[in-house]
This record gives C-alpha cells, structure tokens and sequence, in this order.
C-alpha cells in the first residue's frame, strides 16, 4: 500500500514538474518595447505581446486571418462606410480574472488613438475606425469611412488591455492588464520571463538574449537554452546539420513570409532607367548565392509573396545570371564602357552607392555580389554603417542600393504602403521614391474592390507590374529555422515566425535530465 502510494505520488509530482516547467529560448535581441504594446514595432517586440495580450485577429500559419478573440465577424458596407461586426468569445480573462466583453474593446481602441499621454504610434491607423459601437455584452461593431482590405489586418496589433486608473495618475506600461495566456515575471538587461496567467499546463517561457552565435551553440549544446529562435549562418547551419544526433538537437523549418530584395533608389539618374534596373536583376548569380553563402536555407523569390500565402499564388519568373543580357539592355540605354572597364553614358560613370548595416551575414553576401557588378563593368561604392545610421539614411532615401527585408509582410494590403507614390516615409514604407501613375491606378482600384475574387486578380496585376518594373530586385524567401534540443514535441512553425506555436510545444526535456 505505502509503495503504490509512493509511486503515485513521484508520478504525481513528475507530471507537475512538466507541467509546471521552463523553456529556455534564446533570441537575437531584446524588444525594444517589451511591456508597452503601444510602440510595439520590431518583431521581438510584436511577438511576445502576440502571447500577453490578445487581438481581435491575427495571421495563422496559413497566412489568413483568423479570429483570437473574437469567434467569428462579419464585413459589409453602406455607402462609402465599411463595417465589421465582431462576436467575441466568452471566458476570456484578464490577468485580474475579470472577464474581456466589448466594453473592453471600446476602451483599448481610446487608448489606441489617445493624443494625451499615450500617444502610441498605432494611433493614426486605428484612427480610421470613425466609431466603434458596442451592440451588447459579447457583440462590437467597427465603423470605417471607407472600405480597405488593410482594415483587418491593421487589427492585429490592436491589444485589447485595461490601464489601471487611467488618466488619475501619470500613464506607465506597468499599469496595463492583459489578457493573453502569459503575463511579464521578471526582467533583467539581457533576459525576461513570461509566467503563465491561468492555464497552470503552461510552462514559464525564459528569453535569453544571445547575439553571438558561437555562444549561442555553446548554450543549445550544454543545454542552457532549449529552443534557439535566432536565425544561423549558412555555415553554422550545415555544421548542426551533420551533427544533430550527437548533440541531442533537432532543426525545424519551414519557407517564410519573409521578403529579401535589394531596395533601388528610384530618383538616381540611372537607376531611373529600367533597363539599368533589369541590368542588375540579371548579374545576380542567385543559385551559387543560395547554396554557398546561405546553405539552402531560403528559396529564390518570384515576388513578394512566398509560397507559404497559399491564397496569393501569383505568377513570377526568378532572372538567372545572364551577363549577356545585361550587357545587350545597357547598351540600349546609350552605356558603353569607358576607357578603365566601367560603364557610363555620356561621359557619366555608372556609379552606385550602396548603403548598408555593419551585420556579419550582410556585410559578406553585398561584398560578393558588388564583385559580381564592378567585374561586369558597374561601379559600386560599398557603405557600411552601425544599424542607426543605416535605418536613418535609409528612410531618408539616402542611398542608391540598399539589401532589404521585409518581415511582417501580412498580405497584398501591404502594396499601398510601399509602393504608392504618396506613401513617404515616416507615414508610409515607399522608400525607393517610387512614383509611377499606373501602379496609382491599379492600388486604388484594388483596394475599392468589396469582390474577394476581383480584388485578388487587380493585386495580382500590382504584383505584376512591381515584377516587370523592378521596382525591387527579388532575391529570396528566407526559410523559419528554429534549432533545440530534440525532446521537445509539437513544434509547429509559423510562416511569419510568430512565437505562437509556443503555446503548443510539450517539453519532455525534464524527464531526460
């Protein structure tokens, strides 16, 4: 009898030591607003308020939009207005236990566009939403002036939160209750814990941050960090995969909605050209590049939208190293090369500044590809800055190349913002001075459109034409990579890297130890 109960008790203790665990996990850097979701705009930052707070929607692993909070909506227009009714679910809490209902939502969406002491940077987006109308206890409706599919996804970043005696005391994020499944701990300058806010089955989530990758296979291998969130060079990459078995770690991976591209100024004088722009398409040597300097880790870019948007398929071709062709569409340009092997056009030299951030994997794919471009003829002039002066520079418009990411890239609502002529910086993301009236045209009238079908054909056409423009050069989708110890299960990764599969990961590493 005292030793079944003996055994029944360390399984008890057993399953609550699982339950009740840690997962270590490291990240590249820490968020830059980790407890204020109203300037929430690097992706560590979105990410973890993505698991303290709760939205209306989000973006699943399928790249739609699914509900979180809410349990289903329903879109319709009258007149010019565009409407959204949304039925929450009931039973959601706060971390005070008191439960969300729409009054809740009324109040986050205040605080939103609040001029006073919040003033977040979300404010002029959900300042769009004219009113927002409570129906009943589980039942909220938002009223736009005017249809736009961006709508919806704006909605992601509105957190449904309380703000404890709001507008009686100075505003500070501490005052702000959430409702998502975990809650802050505690936090140092390198590092921060969530603890889980009811469901006891979750574990308490530890981030490291680990900005050296050496050190960071150091702490995955003397298992002082579980799951590895950080992205590894290509060379680091291979040296995992051939030993995975021996250390104990496994790799899970799947292609992204991420976007890499190499941004074009399209003020300069040259690269105003398209030739000049296609020119440069076609001496990318895409192939070699994805297999020695990145280890197959991304796939070659036919446009901004990867495989992983199942509802976007839209048609590209990838341009292939073509040196020939290059050469034939400069020469329709006027280019000719002078007398020390560089291309120029009426006694002009071609001559890029290309400006990028002091990262390590960046620094070493630009440096390849410009000997790609100054041995074919173009001169280029390599800028390499620390992340600040980049970012700055960069918005401003000061450089002719630039190497690019797009993360976060939720769908083709997304097209307004970086490629409308009237969308500069700071309010939209054209960043290239892109300006082309057709591009207007084909936007505006995608974005009227109430027909979801229509409505992706004209966003298939914007596709098009930003393709056959240049008004990037496409490059690549870099696949999620997530590297850590083999015992834990059920690690699902999300196209956009969200930390939401998280939520679902068991951690039998604790019965290994």
């Amino acid at each position: 009898m005292k030793k079944g109960f003996l055994i029944l008790m360390i399984g008890f203790f057993t399953s609550i030591q699982w339950a009740m665990g840690s997962l270590s996990l490291a990240i590249s850097s820490f968020p830059q607003s980790l407890k204020n979701p109203f300037f929430a705009t690097d992706s560590n930052s979105q990410n973890i308020h993505r698991l303290v707070h709760i939205s209306l929607t989000d973006i699943d692993e399928n790249m739609r939009f699914s509900c979180r909070l809410c349990k289903g909506y329903v879109e319709k227009t009258l007149g010019n207005e565009h409407r959204i009714t949304f039925h929450l679910k009931k039973g959601i809490k706060f971390w005070d236990g008191s439960e969300v209902q729409a009054k809740d939502v009324e109040n986050s969406w205040k605080y939103f566009r609040e001029e006073k002491h919040i003033k977040s940077i979300f404010r002029f987006a959900f300042s769009k939403i004219t009113s927002l109308k409570v129906i009943d206890p589980y039942t909220v409706e938002l009223v736009y002036s005017k249809y736009s599919p961006d709508n919806i996804s704006d909605l992601t970043l509105f957190k449904i939160i309380k703000i404890k005696n709001f507008g009686k005391k100075k505003f500070e994020p501490k005052d702000i209750i959430g409702a998502g499944p975990y809650l802050f701990s505690e936090s140092t300058d390198l590092s921060f814990k969530l603890s889980p806010a009811h469901n006891s089955k979750l574990p308490s989530l530890e981030f490291k941050t680990v900005k050296d990758e050496t050190t960071l296979s150091l702490k995955l291998m003397n298992k002082e960090v579980d799951l590895s969130l950080i992205e590894f060079s290509p060379r680091k990459l291979k040296w995992f995969r051939k030993n995975l078995k021996k250390l104990g770690l496994k790799i899970w991976e799947k292609e992204s909605s991420n976007y890499k591209y190499i941004g074009l100024n399209h003020e300069n004088k040259h690269l105003r050209e398209l030739n000049v722009r296609k020119a440069l398409s076609y001496l990318l040597p895409r192939k070699d590049l994805l297999k020695y300097k990145l280890g197959n880790s991304a796939i070659l870019s036919k446009g901004m939208f990867s495989p992983a948007f199942s509802a976007y398929d839209f048609p590209g071709l990838v341009d292939f190293y073509n040196p020939q062709e290059s050469r034939k569409l400069l020469e329709e340009a006027g280019y000719v090369k002078g007398k020390v092997g560089y291309y120029e056009k009426k006694g002009e030299l071609l001559h890029l500044k290309w400006r990028i951030s002091n990262n390590k994997q960046t620094v070493e794919l630009a440096k390849t590809i410009k000997d790609y471009f100054e041995k074919f003829g173009i001169k280029v002039s390599l800028v390499v800055n620390e992340w600040g002066t980049y970012y700055r520079a960069f918005k401003k418009g000061n450089y002719d190349l630039t190497l690019g990411q797009w993360i976060g890239f939720t769908g083709p609502d997304f097209f307004h913002s970086l490629f409308y002529s009237t969308s500069l910086p700071p309010r939209g993301r054209n960043r290239g001075r892109y300006n082309n009236e057709k591009m207007d045209k084909l936007i505006d009238s995608a974005k009227g459109e109430l027909d979801p079908e229509k409505r992706k054909l004209l966003f298939g056409k914007v596709q098009a034409l930003a393709n056959t423009d240049y008004t990037y050069i496409n490059l690549w989708h870099p696949k999620v990579l997530w590297v850590g110890r083999s015992c834990l299960e059920k690690v699902k990764i999300f196209p956009n890297g969200s930390f939401y599969p998280l939520l679902k990961i068991r951690d039998h590493c604790a019965r290994e130890n």
